[in-house]
């Protein structure tokens, strides 16, 4: 490890990005509801001395984007994080029943620290990364060191996986990057840039593509006393979900990739009138499908791959009747392994957990993040942070223990600002390495 490294981690203070960690976890943003939290980042970058600005993405919703400036125009890196929540922590209850938000993803009402861990709404994905980031930057000040290349850090909104579909509408479900894609057709631009999406500190090199398909499927509706005349395309769509899981490594195998995985994922199903049940059958029934394509495919051709699977359905039976529809989309994209961004991150990954970094398993690329829209836009963007480790050192998106919500190591949460750090020092490069903190002046 070299002496400016050194001084670099030396410089990482736990206690502060625990600190932050919980301010940002105690502000909730699920999509829609973005305006407090990107306030307080506004404010949290305006003392590292960055430049701030926001994009207003929609009214209510902004985009926070702060700049710290260059001293010789080396590479710009970008580290960008979303605002919005997975979750609402409020879903199960307006479902009724009177079910806990945790089991849901809520965690804690608000952020709680215990046993090493950070627990709470959000603070996996994605909001310890804000902390790391700011971290990261911080400690690179503290040591003296000036860097050649300008460092941005964004924080956007609408980045979950959420669409406007049916009867939901609104602002809360204006998802699937909406705020990335807004950043990056609005003049924010970098070389390279660092998503601090929960990888349990693995380097992810890319990402498959999405499609989130509705599948419905036509009845005839008649009442529970003459329910015999009529066709139910709830009893069908059961024959659908069959046929999608058996499709399923069909359809793997027909799209293959050295790293990558496709997926099929069976989300949501919705049929007939919650209030009215006596209408029976119910008139149509909608199941909601996440297909995960690998880069380069096509979404045409795979619409009717999945149209081909229900056409055999069809075949069987002369009262099936249905359709396809997409409604939201997404490309994926790849880096290669000798990339400059992967390799600095290699690196630093090394000199910080003194051990080779871990590249994501195949069905972790079947996540989406903010890194693809910003590779349309000629950003080389990677995938890695802290969170996505469960308590029990399980890759998975919620905790399984009691709490079964969102947690995070303060151990890697400390670890990945020393990766960031290391990795803007050797992409941005440094002016002369340091600067002395007593006069100013370069050494």
């Amino acid at each position: 490890m070299e002496d400016i490294q050194q001084r670099v981690l030396a410089e990482i203070r736990e206690d502060e990005l625990v600190a932050m960690t919980v301010d940002l976890v105690n502000f909730p943003s699920p999509p829609g509801e973005e305006a407090a939290i990107g306030d307080y980042l506004a404010r949290r970058l305006a003392e590292l001395g960055m430049r701030v600005h926001l994009q207003e993405v929609e009214p209510g919703r902004n985009n926070v984007v702060g700049r710290l400036p260059g001293k010789k125009g080396g590479p710009t890196l970008l580290f960008s994080a979303h605002f919005d929540t997975s979750t609402t922590g409020r879903e199960l209850e307006a479902w009724g029943g009177g079910y806990s938000s945790a089991g849901f993803g809520g965690g804690q009402a608000r952020a709680t620290v215990a046993n090493a861990w950070i627990h709470g709404l959000g603070v996996s994905n994605m909001k310890g990364a804000f902390s790391a980031y700011w971290g990261a930057i911080r400690a690179l000040q503290r040591a003296g060191v000036e860097l050649a290349g300008d460092v941005l850090v964004a924080g956007v909104v609408g980045e979950t996986e959420k669409a406007p579909v049916d009867q939901y509408q609104g602002a809360e479900f204006r998802g699937g990057k909406v705020g990335s894609r807004y950043l990056v057709t609005h003049g924010v631009t970098a070389d390279f840039a660092i998503i601090g999406e929960p990888t349990g500190m693995r380097l992810q090199i890319g990402e498959t593509g999405y499609c989130f398909a509705k599948i419905t499927v036509y009845g005839k509706s008649q009442h529970t006393w003459c329910k015999e005349y009529g066709i139910d395309p709830i009893e069908k769509m059961m024959r659908v979900v069959a046929a999608l899981k058996a499709w399923e490594p069909t359809y793997r195998q027909r799209h293959p990739h050295p790293f990558m995985e496709t997926r099929i994922g069976v989300g949501a199903i919705q049929g007939g009138f919650p209030y009215k049940p006596s209408k029976c059958p119910a008139p149509l029934c909608n199941l909601y499908v996440d297909l995960r394509l690998v880069p380069g495919q096509s979404f045409i051709e795979t619409k009717r791959e999945l149209e081909a699977v229900l056409d055999e359905l069809k075949a069987d039976d002369p009262d099936f009747r249905s359709e396809v529809d997409f409604y939201l989309t997404g490309k994926g994209y790849e880096l290669q392994r000798d990339e400059t961004l992967v390799q600095a991150m290699e690196r630093a990954h090394l000199v910080v957990y003194n051990e080779p970094v871990s590249f994501a398993a195949p069905n972790r690329y079947a996540v989406s993040s903010d890194a693809a829209p910003m590779f349309e836009y000629g950003i080389k963007g990677l995938t890695y942070g802290p969170g996505g480790i469960s308590t029990a050192g399980q890759f998975t998106m919620y905790d399984a223990g009691q709490q079964q919500g969102e947690v995070l190591s303060i151990q890697h949460l400390v670890k990945a600002a020393g990766v960031y750090a290391l990795a803007a020092l050797e992409l941005c490069g440094s002016v002369t390495g340091t600067v002395d903190r007593a006069t100013g002046t370069s050494v």
